[in-house]
Parts: C-alpha cells; sequence; structure tokens
C-alpha cells in the first residue's frame, strides 16, 4: 500500500530552492501549522519538558531543560529502569506478595496522592535548577 502524496514539495527554482504547496501551487512562506508536524519537540531530550496531570499537581507546566536539569531526568530514567527490574525480579521470587502489592498500589488514591505531592516538590526543585 502506497502512502498518500505529500502536500508540499521541494523545487528548485533559480538555483535556490523552493517550498511549494500542492493545492495552491503558491511557494510557502511559513511552516506548515504544528498539526501537520511529525513530533511535538516537548520531552527529555529537547528543551522543553512538559508535565502531565497524573505525576504534577501543578500540571501542565513547560520546565526549560538545561545541562544541569537533563542531567538530572537522565539519572532518574536509570533509576527508574533500576527500581522496574527490581519489581520484577522480585515479583518472580515473591509472587503472591506482588499481586497484593499491585493491588494496594492501584486502589489507594491516598498513597497516589502523596506520591503525586512527592514528584511535585521534586519538579519544583528541577523547575528552580532550570
Amino acid at each position: 500500500m502506497r502512502p498518500p502524496p505529500t502536500r508540499y514539495k521541494v523545487v528548485e527554482r533559480g538555483r535556490r530552492l523552493e517550498v511549494i504547496d500542492t493545492l495552491t501551487g503558491e511557494p510557502v512562506s511559513r511552516p506548515p501549522p504544528a498539526s501537520s508536524r511529525q513530533g511535538s519537540g516537548a520531552g527529555i531530550d529537547s528543551d522543553v519538558f512538559v508535565t502531565k496531570r497524573w505525576y504534577d499537581d501543578k500540571a501542565p507546566r513547560a520546565i526549560r531543560i538545561n545541562y544541569a536539569t537533563r542531567a538530572r531526568l537522565l539519572n532518574l530514567r536509570w533509576g527508574i529502569a533500576l527500581g522496574v527490574a527490581l519489581l520484577i525480579a522480585l515479583s518472580f521470587l515473591f509472587w503472591p506478595l506482588a499481586i497484593f502489592l499491585v493491588f494496594a498500589l492501584a486502589a489507594g488514591p491516598k498513597l497516589r496522592a502523596q506520591l503525586r505531592a512527592a514528584s511535585t516538590s521534586w519538579l519544583d526543585g528541577l523547575d528552580q535548577a532550570a
């Protein structure tokens, strides 16, 4: 199956490259709208980190990322990966307890609120460092 043709094409005119809108046939003077772009440009690997409501009470907020905050976020990635690997290993060893732990974490709104408050305070410190 072939994908549909693109809306924009690049042509050479007078030793210059121009972007042409195939619907209107006119040269494009500004970038296409954000809805047709591929990526959002926000995340740990970009210059802005946008938080979500499920882990941040002050969400949505955009935290500018510099070298120090990027290093802290990368360390957090490693910590989460190590924690998940440890939980998987412990769940194989103590599987009845693991089922109870998952149920307790999923059922406790007070515990989720405390974890969200802790992550919000950590993100506040990250926002201050930026």
